[in-house]
Parts: structure tokens; C-alpha cells; sequence
């Protein structure tokens, strides 16, 4: 079956909507794949709450572009690094091709996010300060109202009252290029009607990264990949195909493919993002019973991502939160614990230790040498009061204090990705760049898909990345097709 638009979008998030919806409206003839049903459409946008690094409406989080910076990519050699601070089209093409997170990039990103906002406004959806399930946390943080799931609708009825052809149960699976490698469209199945073609004059990606692929994530992560489960049900439908077929036409990549965004979420819940923050509050030990992470060295909010990550390297991808009756002292406590399930309780710690499944001498010692180890000072839950423990290996630097009052609970957790950091890069234009540096012509990448962090992701920049990047991709890709006409 052969389809013909002037577009095909990949993708039904916030970034793919971005992009369709703005093409349209420049007067391009666009087609949307998506690989869920309609019901479920949007991938992970669909289920996130959609938190915004926002001070307000108008105006990004002050440490917005610090956080961005802090972590570019790996040790880029200084010749290349001075070339930065020439205009981006006067950088080497060995530069553009980088897997290096640009500055023209970040900035690009920032300066865009005030617009996207008010774009997004401009359809009805609205935007308040949210208090997040963070009790401690280092920046603002802003969502609209009705979180990802009307972000994902709103767009998809503009988009559909622009006269998008949307294709779902369709799957993207490889670029068609002509003798220019200029890219022309696509090949694709689908559920319904088999093997599709879609002739275009431009493809944007944008559908997600690979947490969804037990194999890429086994590629790239080891063998703890068959452990890491996605964040809601919304991930499973990303399975870097977006990536992987840009990459076999020669694209450059960039993030860090071995690198994801987690958090650590109760297994047992069947909630979207059912996430256990508690835990720098308490002890957090693995199915040996022992200690492995400082549970405290910042606030929750500029930690947790970590912490999720480490869960995969210990003994079956699982850990456990252990508090004690003192939990009770901590302001709002419950509201950092988004999981339906209840607490596992025990009255001793021999107890708590069966239910666990963990050996009772093993635990008794792991916490007999914690409380043992724990310095005098005032507890101060809700700052970094600097009650912490010493002569133990890990240490724990803030809200250090006794297990050793009944009831005990814990909590189970493991590490569930979010989306993973390894994708293309692109220019600031969102045009997809090829291994030598040099612009693919016809194709063009946002959101997840696009290869943006290293190390550490910046909380809350992921639903206006697909946002900023969206637009931008539908906007060039339909100034391109002006130009060729």
C-alpha cells in the first residue's frame, strides 16, 4: 500500500503533535504514524504528569541553563571545544557531528520555551505551580492542568481539525532515500493493512527513545537490561525504531547510550510513575540485607534519578526503602510515596526481615552498624541539616537517625526508566546531522528521539524539549518544502 504527503511524523507525543500541528498550520499535507491504538495514543506523554522547570508561565527555572551545561558529553578534545564560541555555521563539520550537547542547542532550547508555553495556551490548555511529590527540591516546577494526557489530546484534535491523516497501529521501520540521500519517505507496517510506503517531501522523528526494547537496552546497558521496567505502560510502545533507521541511513548519534532518566517505583504498583521518595528519610538496602548508596548526599529532587540508576546493578534490580514509626515526624511524608500499594509492616526487624526475604542476621547488622554510626545533631526534615553518620561505608550525609523504632516499614523499589538519553543529533533548526557533520536532507528529529543528556537528566525539561523541538521540526520541514517548490 503506497500513501503520498507532503510530511509523515512519526510519533503521537507532545513532540510529534508539535510538529504535525505546526506544519499544518503552514499549510503542509501531513501524515502521523503512531504505533498504539487511538485509544492510547502519545507514547509516554500520554501518562507523564508533565512537570515544567518553570518559575512562571513566561519565564524557565533560574538554573534552567546551568543544569543543561553541567554535563555536555564526555571529555571533548580543547581545539574543538574553542570552535564553540565561533556562530554555529562556522563550526568544522567534525564538530556539528559531535556527540556533545552544543551550546547553540541548550540555548536554542531555553529561548524557545516561553513561546511554546504560550502556544500551548493558545489551545485552551492551562498551566498552574504544582507541588510535586518532592518534600526537598532545587528548583520550581510548573504542569498543566490535566497533566500529559491533555497535552496529548488537545494537540491530537487541533491536529485533526487541521486535516492531519493520522495512521495508528502503524509502525515507522525504515527511510527511503533517492540518489541525493535525500530522505523521501518511509516504509512502514501496520496491524491492518501490512507493508505501507509514504512518499514525503520530509520525515520528522519523534517517536521516543528505546526503554520499550529489552534488546537495544541490553546493547547498550549490559545484561541488567532485561531488569528494567518502563516507567508507565505509555514506554513499551518506544522501541527506537526512530533511532535505529536513522542511524542506518548514517546518522550521527549523540546522549549517552548507555545513560536513562529513572526513577525508583514500587514494582507492585499498577499505577503510571508510582515513585517511593521517602527513602532519604530512612535506610535503603538490597535483597542481601546490605547498604549500597548514600540515601541523603542532596535533596531528593537532584538525586533520585541516580538513585533509580544504581538499583539495576544490585542482586535482581530490587532494593528496599526501611523506615521506622519515626516516619510520622517527617511534614506531608505520604505525599512523596505515589505507589497504591501499602507499606510491607513488621513489629521487629527479624520480622520485617522474612518479609523481605532477607537473612534476619544480615539485616539486624546492617542496621545495628548504621544507628551505631550515626552523629548527634537536630533533625531538620525539610533542609539539608547535615545529621549524618561517620565510619561507615556508604555514609549518609543528611536526616541520618535511628531504625529502631516499631512499627518498621519498607517499601520495595526498582529502578524504572523513563526514557533513555541515546538518540541523533540534530541543529538548532531540529535538522537531523549525518556522521560527517552534514544536514540530512528531508529529515528532522524531536523529543526523545533526539540525543540530548549525559550523565544526569535536568528534571522536568523533557515535555518542553518535545514541545520546543517539535515545533521547530515542523517548522523548518515545511520551510524546506517551500523552498523546493
Amino acid at each position: 500500500m503506497k500513501e503520498r504527503h507532503d510530511i509523515v511524523v512519526v510519533g503521537c507525543g507532545i513532540a510529534g503533535l508539535s510538529a504535525a500541528v505546526t506544519a499544518a498550520r503552514h499549510g503542509a499535507d501531513v501524515a502521523l504514524l503512531e504505533r498504539s491504538p487511538k485509544e492510547v495514543r502519545g507514547g509516554n506523554s500520554r501518562y507523564t504528569e508533565a512537570y515544567l522547570r518553570l518559575e512562571n508561565e513566561t519565564k524557565i527555572a533560574y538554573d534552567f541553563v546551568d543544569k543543561l551545561t553541567e554535563n555536555p558529553g564526555g571529555y571533548i578534545h580543547p581545539e574543538l571545544l574553542t570552535s564553540t564560541i565561533k556562530p554555529y555555521d562556522e563550526w568544522p563539520p567534525m564538530l556539528k557531528a559531535y556527540s556533545y550537547t552544543d551550546p547553540e542547542l541548550i540555548m536554542t532550547f531555553a529561548d524557545g520555551v516561553p513561546d511554546s508555553i504560550a502556544w500551548l495556551k493558545s489551545f485552551g490548555i492551562r498551566f498552574e505551580p504544582e507541588a510535586t511529590a518532592f518534600l526537598t527540591k532545587s528548583s520550581p516546577r510548573m504542569t498543566p492542568v490535566g497533566g500529559g494526557e491533555i497535552l496529548v489530546e488537545t494537540l491530537a484534535e487541533a491536529a485533526e481539525k487541521e486535516g492531519i491523516t493520522f495512521y495508528y497501529n502503524t509502525t515507522a521501520r525504515s527511510l527511503k532515500t533517492n540518489e541525493k540521500s535525500e530522505v523521501n519517505g518511509l516504509y512502514a507496517w501496520s496491524g491492518l493493512k501490512g507493508q505501507m510506503e509514504f512518499t514525503s517531501k520530509a520525515v520528522i522523528l519523534a517517536s521516543g527513545g528505546f526503554e520499550g526494547n529489552s534488546e537495544m537496552l541490553t546493547r547498550y546497558f549490559g545484561i541488567e537490561g532485561y531488569l528494567m521496567r518502563t516507567i508507565a505502560l505509555g514506554g513499551n510502545y518506544n522501541k527506537g525504531e526512530g533511532i535505529q533507521m536513522a542511524l542506518d541511513i548514517g546518522a550521527a548519534p549523540a546522549g549517552q547510550y548507555g545513560g536513562a532518566h529513572a526513577e525508583p517505583c514500587d514494582p507492585r504498583s499498577t499505577r503510571a510513575e508510582p515513585t517511593i521518595l521517602v527513602f532519604p528519610y530512612g535506610i535503603i538496602v538490597n535483597q542481601n540485607g546490605e547498604r549500597f548508596v548514600d540515601e541523603s548526599w542532596d535533596v531528593v529532587d537532584m538525586i533520585y534519578d541516580r538513585l533509580a540508576r544504581t538499583i539495576w546493578k544490585q542482586p535482581k534490580g530490587i532494593c528496599y526503602c526501611i523506615c521506622d514509626a519515626k516516619i510520622e515526624d517527617v511534614p506531608n511524608y505520604k505525599k512523596s510515596i505515589r505507589t497504591e500499594k501499602p507499606p510491607i509492616i513488621a513489629k521487629s526487624l527479624d520480622e520485617l526481615a522474612d518479609k523481605l526475604g532477607i537473612k534476619q542476621s544480615t539485616l539486624k547488622n546492617t542496621i545495628q552498624r548504621y544507628n551505631e554510626a550515626i552523629q548527634p545533631g537536630e533533625f531538620k526534615p525539610l533542609v539539608l541539616d547535615g545529621k549524618h553518620t561517620e565510619g561507615i561505608v556508604p555514609p549518609k550525609s543528611n536526616w541520618a537517625r535511628p531504625i529502631d523504632k516499631p512499627d518498621f516499614i519498607a517499601y520495595p523499589m526498582i529502578g524504572a526508566v523513563v526514557f533513555t538519553f541515546g538518540g541523533l543529533k540534530v541543529t538548532p533548526r531540529a535538522e537531523v546531522l549525518n556522521r560527517d557533520g552534514f544536514v540530512i536532507p528531508g529529515l528532522y528529529a524531536a523529543g526523545e528521539t533526539v540525543g540530548l543528556f549525559y550523565h544526569f537528566y535536568p528534571g522536568a525539561t523533557s515535555v518542553l524539549r518535545g514541545c520546543v523541538f517539535g515545533r521547530l521540526a515542523g517548522d523548518n520541514a515545511t520551510k524546506k518544502i517551500q523552498y523546493s517548490k
